[in-house]
């Protein structure tokens, strides 16, 4: 036994070297023999490989179908084909326009994001302004003319309440308003009167257009804000001196009602201190500096509509559809008045200038084919006419697999899918066209054009 073992791997190189050696000798029969004792298949091969022997000692044609590689050009937003410009069989570059949709609607969404941008610019620019004098000095004489009005109801609601415990005053009183009634009524005129004349002096100031003429207007509008409050004041006056003769001529004719006029004096009393809070809250308002929360608020706001003003551009510049690379038109499958849809295919455009065949490889002569090797091809409408094509794939996995792989018959059947780049300057090869590809053992072609 243990001299069997001795000897053991000396039989196996024997063995071998008798192998090569049939191989060389007489290949067909020891493949036969081989496959016949269901040895591995494998080791096999590879003898036959290094040895320049493929499995097969003949040529092998494998069937193709010239093919070429084909992109789609599609639209990237919805809407209504307005106009095609190429048919089928056109050729045409890397970016020419195809088609375009109606920019009706994309114009119209440019038009209200620029809009809406201008407002959100204005709206940023009140907020940050500083305080406006015009508007300071029409709040202080909001201020004043309330501060009036509180003050001649507080002496109508003395009055009234001294009226109370003092009947027989009434007539004085009557006699104190009537007396100082022309004085009010000679106030609002002088203040109306001065009204006008800063009207006059500043229509004649908005014609200089010079510097000093715009520091003019500046200033008489301040002065005309002032004049207006000073008539607003004198009317609130004489309003309260009107009430007071009415209240107190009332009063005296209907002495009964004193109380209910005490009463109507301290809600007037109470609707004029009302007023004087929020006309001193509107100056506060207008004196105020910008708020940064505020300016912060409209900024974002700004930013947000141009954010949606560049979107806008974007789709309108995206109403036309391009040429995603050169090539020949070879389906056109739009036409103008069609309503598309995003990510659909409208023009089918093909590389002319390199086709691919397409063809498959039995397992048993998958050893014949190489990357990058060339081999022949025949196209069958061009006789004659020796083509080469370069080996640009294999397939990993067997396109069709029989059930049962362990069977050396059935394992005959599984074939690889291979590709082949075939150059076309010419234009003369078309897809669809049957091409031959020969696999030769001793196929050592270089790669050539057509």
């Amino acid at each position: 036994m243990r001299r069997l073992l001795s000897i053991l791997p000396v039989l196996l190189i024997l063995a071998a070297v008798l192998a090569v050696v049939g191989i060389l000798l007489i290949p067909d029969q020891v493949e036969s023999t081989w496959r016949r004792l269901g040895l591995p298949e494998a080791p096999l091969v590879q003898v036959q490989t290094r040895l320049g022997r493929g499995p097969t000692t003949a040529d092998v044609r494998l069937y193709g179908v010239l093919e070429a590689r084909e992109t789609y050009a599609m639209s990237e937003l919805p809407g209504r084909i307005s106009s095609v410009l190429v048919k089928e069989g056109k050729i045409v570059t890397a970016g020419e326009t195809l088609a375009e949709l109606d920019p009706t609607d994309s114009q119209a969404r440019v038009e209200a994001a620029s809009q809406a941008v201008r407002t959100a610019q204005l709206a940023r620019d009140a907020v940050a302004a500083p305080p406006a004098a015009t508007n300071v000095a029409v709040a202080e004489a909001a201020v004043a003319a309330a501060k009036t009005r509180l003050e001649n109801a507080r002496r109508t609601l003395e009055q009234a309440q001294r009226t109370l415990k003092q009947p027989l005053d009434i007539d004085a009183e009557v006699n104190r308003v009537r007396t100082v009634l022309p004085a009010a009524e000679a106030g609002v005129s002088q203040a109306q009167a001065e009204v006008a004349r800063v009207n006059v002096l500043l229509e004649s100031a908005q014609k200089d257009g010079s510097r000093d003429g715009k520091f003019m207007q500046s200033m008489l509008q301040a002065q005309l804000a002032a004049a207006q409050a000073n008539v607003e004041a004198a009317k609130a006056q004489q309003a309260g001196l009107q009430r007071s003769l009415v209240l107190f001529t009332r009063m005296r004719n209907n002495p009964i009602g004193l109380q209910a006029q005490a009463t109507a004096a301290q809600q007037e009393v109470n609707l004029a201190e009302a007023a004087l809070a929020v006309a001193r809250a509107d100056r506060d308002a207008a004196a105020a500096p910008p708020l940064p929360e505020a300016v912060t608020v409209a900024e974002t706001q700004i930013r947000a509509a141009e954010t949606s003003l560049d979107l806008a551009r974007w789709q309108a510049d995206r109403q036309t559809i391009t040429a995603p690379k050169g090539g020949k038109v070879l389906a056109r499958l739009v036409e103008p008045g069609e309503t598309v849809q995003p990510g659909a295919p409208l023009f089918t455009i093909a590389d002319m200038t390199e086709l691919e065949v397409r063809a498959y490889v039995a397992l048993q002569d998958l050893p014949l084919v190489r990357l990058g090797e060339a081999l022949p091809v025949e196209v069958v409408t061009l006789p004659g006419r020796p083509l080469q094509g370069v080996v640009t794939y294999i397939a990993p996995e067997a396109q069709f697999r029989p059930n049962n792989v362990l069977n050396l018959e059935d394992r005959g059947d599984m074939v690889f899918l291979v590709k082949l780049r075939l150059d076309n300057p010419n234009d003369v090869l078309k897809p669809g066209m049957p091409a031959d590809v020969l696999l030769s053992p001793a196929s050592t072609l270089a790669p050539s054009g057509a």
